[in-house]
């Protein structure tokens, strides 16, 4: 259809519109799968890397009293425990999915996985989830800091800061991460649905532009 009236164009807005709802949907669900994935691979990812930190420093652990690593093990067990809250809450922020808050002319390779590289956008919130660990290390002795008024005399800075200069540093997971196949299967489902979903929005405000331009037009001619 080549729209020349107002209606037709709504109707072909309205036609894209239907079109669109499905995919947000399919994107929502994939969301909820990811997280469920990110939580199972954050607490196995806690006792894992935690366990790795209490032998390559083993010179920390064996001057630790038995009480004391009895309490960081308490610690990150509470950690492990609360993952799922942790996960939720940082896995949930919009600015992470497009299909919470869409936004046109978005870039197509969002979402898209090169290689080990995975999308930034969604590693940066694994990051930060996984970057919690780091609490627990910066306390026992373990050489790692998330941003405290000493960070610079730490040899591992597991924070990042963000665009807000006045906001605290987050916590943040800088070494090499490789997702689960899970997590990466999910993201590779969501970037196809992502890219559909994205020329869709994209063709909506197409029309739309070129129907207030048509409008603008004609109330030139008829001035």
């Amino acid at each position: 259809m080549n729209p020349t009236r107002d209606s037709d164009f709504d109707l072909l807005i309205k036609r894209k519109t239907n079109e669109l709802e499905p995919l947000v949907r399919r994107m929502e669900e994939l969301r909820v799968i990811f997280l469920s994935e990110v939580i199972k691979f954050s607490k196995k990812w806690y006792e894992e890397t935690a366990r790795l930190y209490v032998a390559s420093h083993s010179e920390i652990t064996i001057c630790m009293s038995k009480e004391k690593l009895a309490s960081m093990k308490s610690s990150v067990n509470n950690l492990i425990s609360n993952a799922e809250k942790l996960v939720t809450s940082i896995m949930s922020d919009p600015q992470v999915w497009w299909h919470m808050a869409p936004v046109k002319n978005s870039q197509f390779s969002m979402y898209e996985q090169f290689d080990d590289r995975f999308p930034a956008i969604v590693d940066r919130a694994v990051r930060r989830a996984l970057g919690e660990l780091g609490g627990i290390l910066e306390q026992f002795g373990y050489g790692v800091t998330l941003g405290g008024p000493n960070k610079w005399s730490y040899p591992e800075f597991w924070f990042e800061k963000t665009e807000n200069t006045v906001a605290p540093a987050q916590p943040f997971f800088p070494h090499l991460l490789a997702w689960s196949e899970q997590m990466q299967e999910t993201i590779r489902r969501y970037s196809e649905v992502y890219r559909e979903a994205l020329a869709l929005v994209n063709e909506i405000e197409k029309l739309k532009e070129e129907n207030k331009k048509r409008q603008a037009s004609i109330l030139w001619d008829t001035a």
